[in-house]
């Protein structure tokens, strides 16, 4: 086949994720076509600079961090992460770039988390796109059709997917860090120090909010590339099965965070409207809001927040308020519900109640509300609330010992709970 034909192959084989991928994520986004299309055009060009960077190393090899890590890392495993973490740096960085350049020309384009979020799937779709024509390509002429017709398969799903998610990640933090003025001050009105952002920000002369953006970007850019490492390096090892769960597991979290409230909270950062309140009154309402929230007095936090957005209906600070209270009432709701199936069932045979719930050593569950009771704990368990799945999931083995679903659930929230319990251990150690 000539050589013509074989990059027509590749660049066809190229797009064919790239539609499917926009029609499954991006066909019903507000944002236009045209932004997105550019974007895309963007992520593509991305590759550009590493193949430029990669030239410099051939050139010049004592700057080629590669060789430097193969010439004074012994241990293979070592090596192959620190070799994946430079990879995972570089890749992350570019396509981040592409989206922070959008910003910085039209920073009206992203108005809510969401936004940024999207932006980064477009750009590492586009990322993806250029890197795959060339993976393509090259499969293709040393390996024939058999091989390509496996890679691209696997490319077209999970590399794909990969690029999405740990870009998404990146981006949801880069969104955070832009709106990082109002998201401190409704920190300040919870009622939460930030001891470590302050004490930086007295170091270098900055804001609060400066640090804390700063903070954010780097904490996005070192969780994509964790991942994006960990992705490579078990790619490397042949482990395809862990590939699959972590990339699921990803790109669970992005959906997360593409759905919740406060994700697609939009944000006003233009010209503002002025308050038709003293703005006295309005600290003093703000500050029985951060108290409302702590206390769990949701329906109120979302009436006042109602209320004083007539007066005030660009408050950044109050429109997270009401986000955060929307999804906390969600999760109350879920709980609720929960404890209804519990009571119902409970009703037949006069069992005495339990922390609020009411339990039956040996009663049965009927099967229908066995599953409700699961959908919830599922639904606790993505939104982290592992120390409520615990608890719920002993419950129903107290009623049904034979419950598969219960021990897995219980299983997975016990070494989830362990893993936090240790992460705030160490977050202690540097507060």
């Amino acid at each position: 086949m000539p050589t013509w034909a074989i990059i027509t192959l590749a660049v066809l084989l190229a797009l064919l994720p790239v539609v499917a991928w926009y029609r499954i994520l991006l066909r019903e986004e507000a944002v236009t076509k045209r932004v997105l299309f550019w974007i895309f055009v963007g992520g593509s060009l991305s590759v550009v600079p590493i193949f430029f960077i990669q030239f410099l190393w051939g050139k010049f090899p004592r700057f080629n961090p590669f060789l430097l890590i193969e010439s004074s890392v012994t241990n293979v495993a070592e090596a192959a992460i620190l070799t994946f973490i430079v990879v995972g740096v570089m890749e992350e960085v570019v396509k981040h770039l592409v989206v922070r350049y959008t910003d910085s020309r039209h920073p009206e384009y992203i108005e809510t988390l969401r936004h940024a979020l999207v932006f980064s799937i477009v750009s590492a779709l586009g990322f993806a796109f250029a890197e795959n024509i060339f993976y393509f390509r090259q499969i293709y002429i040393v390996y024939g059709v058999g091989d390509l017709v496996t890679s691209f398969i696997f490319r077209s799903i999970f590399t794909a997917m990969g690029h999405m998610t740990f870009s998404a990640v990146f981006g949801y933090y880069f969104g955070i860090a832009k709106f990082a003025e109002s998201i401190t001050e409704h920190a300040k009105w919870s009622g939460k120090s930030m001891p470590i952002t302050r004490m930086f920000g007295k170091i270098f002369g900055w804001k609060t909010y400066e640090v804390y953006r700063q903070r954010k970007i780097l904490e996005g850019l070192f969780l994509a590339m964790g991942l994006h490492a960990i992705f490579n390096f078990l790619l490397e090892m042949g482990q395809v099965l862990p590939v699959i769960l972590l990339i699921l597991a990803s790109a669970t979290f992005v959906y997360y965070l593409i759905k919740h409230t406060t994700g697609n909270l939009l944000f006003s950062f233009t010209a503002r409207r002025e308050s038709t309140m003293a703005t006295r009154d309005e600290d003093v309402v703000i500050e029985l809001l951060g108290m409302w929230s702590n206390e769990g007095r949701l329906k109120e936090v979302i009436d006042i927040c109602d209320r004083l957005l007539l007066r005030d209906p660009d408050n950044n600070v109050v429109k997270i308020f009401k986000a955060k209270a929307q999804d906390n009432q969600k999760l109350r709701a879920a709980y609720e519900k929960l404890k209804e199936v519990f009571k119902k069932t409970d009703i037949t045979t006069g069992t005495q109640s339990v922390a609020g719930i009411k339990t039956s050593q040996g009663s049965a569950i009927k099967a229908d509300d066995e599953k409700i009771i699961a959908e919830v704990m599922q639904t606790w368990y993505k939104d982290e609330k592992y120390s409520q799945v615990i608890d719920v999931a002993k419950r129903l083995l107290e009623k049904n010992p034979n419950s598969s679903g219960a021990k897995v659930i219980l299983e997975k929230a016990f070494s989830k709970q362990k893993a936090e319990e240790l992460f705030s251990s160490l977050k202690k150690l540097f507060e």
